[in-house]
């Protein structure tokens, strides 16, 4: 009698637990889905961090719930083109901002003008990656996070070479003394390393110089143009960086700076973590990129903004999502999670995570110079041909005024069309 009365007690407590299961599926699936098609991918503290924010989304409202889709970086941009075609679209997609006006020339993503305006803090946001989420006076996006590139140091090095790295050089006259300085062929030992393989990550580091002179890709036959452009090129004639740069790309030269063999690097702060458990005893320190003495500050963006594709039936819930993890309470969490700078102007409360690390603190500051690639519906055509521009010229094939009027004439009918 006593164990059919624990068998009952038993069965009961499991239909308790039963239709409260059943009860929160039901009340799961009465909710609203937005799926978001990121490349960060399915596992690590990328992935983490937007499972968290799914988990806290979901638990703060009873309307909506997200489906998490990762496709890897190779793939992206031709899945969501592919979807596009398709009719089959995610309800959200993170876009790099360099390719982000090409989806919006599109026509595929919602207008966010309204729902930007009644949310009110559009204004918050650094000019750079705002400027990346326009396009033809409209909004299309918000930014999910940034970086900026800096100029690494081999302390050790400069040191020998009798160079003060609490001054680093801030002028492009600067930047050529102490590559000069800190070259020495007999240790196969170049003052810098660059990036300039036919591929966006080159356009991503050149651009900043032509940018610092006040020109741009439109403005790019000019004496600011032929500036920039002749800075790399004598950097690499004169023995200061080595030829193969145009070889190079950003898996090449963290390696080059950790052997001693480059004693600066441009670079982002995702290297960071990997010069500290790759060179432990390795002394580097972190300055922003040199620009000439009668020019200006400029940065290279990097990172992603999110996206409302217009055909979501659930844009509500979609910018609900996109707004919670802007929101104050969640920003830094965020920012941190997915190991990006604010792209926005935080109050000084919420950015000790980034100005108390010496390194973090500069490309922080870097922020409020960096500058979007575009927009333009067809960037990738345009840096395909800065690509090209680069190698002719740093490898001697093309002058640098031919291989400057050259590509503004490829450039011009692109931004035309």
């Amino acid at each position: 009698m006593k164990s059919k009365l624990v068998s009952l007690c038993l069965i009961a407590a499991l239909l308790v637990v039963a239709a409260g299961s059943f009860s929160t599926a039901r009340a799961q699936e009465g909710r609203e889905q937005v799926t978001i098609w990121h490349y960060w991918g399915d596992t690590g503290t990328n992935a983490e961090t937007v499972q968290n924010f799914k988990e806290l989304w979901e638990a703060s409202q009873d309307k909506c719930s997200l489906n998490i889709r990762s496709i890897p970086t190779a793939d992206f941009k031709r899945e969501l083109s592919t979807a596009i075609l398709a009719g089959n679209t995610p309800d959200i997609a993170v876009i790099d901002n360099p390719d982000f006006a090409m989806f919006a020339a599109q026509g595929v993503l919602a207008e966010l003008d309204d729902r930007i305006a009644e949310w009110g803090e559009g204004d918050q946001y650094y000019d750079g990656p705002w400027s990346s989420t326009m396009w033809d006076g409209h909004n299309y996006g918000v930014p999910v996070g940034s970086n900026t590139l800096a100029l690494f140091i081999n302390v050790g090095l400069a040191e020998e070479a009798g160079l003060d790295v609490s001054n680093p050089p801030k002028t492009w006259d600067d930047l050529m003394a102490w590559a000069a300085a800190l070259t020495n062929p007999a240790n196969n030992q170049y003052g810098i390393t660059l990036i300039a393989e036919r591929n966006e990550t080159a356009t991503f580091m050149w651009l900043p110089f032509l940018q610092q002179t006040g020109e741009d890709v439109a403005t790019l036959d000019s004496d600011g143009g032929r500036a920039a452009l002749q800075l790399w090129v004598d950097l690499v004639e004169k023995g200061y960086a080595s030829p193969e740069i145009v070889n190079y790309g950003f898996g090449d030269i963290p390696g080059q700076f950790m052997a001693g063999n480059a004693a600066m690097m441009i670079n982002g702060p995702w290297v960071i973590n990997s010069l500290q458990s790759e060179t432990p005893d390795l002394e580097f320190a972190v300055a922003g990129i040199p620009y000439p003495a009668d020019g200006q500050p400029a940065d290279g963006l990097g990172g992603e903004n999110f996206s409302i594709f217009a055909s979501s039936k659930v844009q509500d819930c979609a910018w609900d999502f996109i707004t919670f993890t802007q929101s104050s309470d969640n920003i830094v969490n965020w920012y941190k999670g997915l190991g990006f700078l604010p792209s926005r102007d935080l109050p000084e409360e919420q950015t000790d995570f980034w100005v108390s690390d010496p390194y973090m603190a500069v490309f922080l500051d870097q922020m409020q110079y960096a500058r979007a690639r575009g927009p333009l519906p067809n960037w990738p055509e345009v840096s395909e041909v800065v690509q090209l521009m680069l190698q002719e010229a740093l490898t001697g094939q093309v002058p640098v005024a031919d291989a400057i009027t050259n590509a503004a004439s490829r450039i011009t009918p692109l931004l035309e069309g």
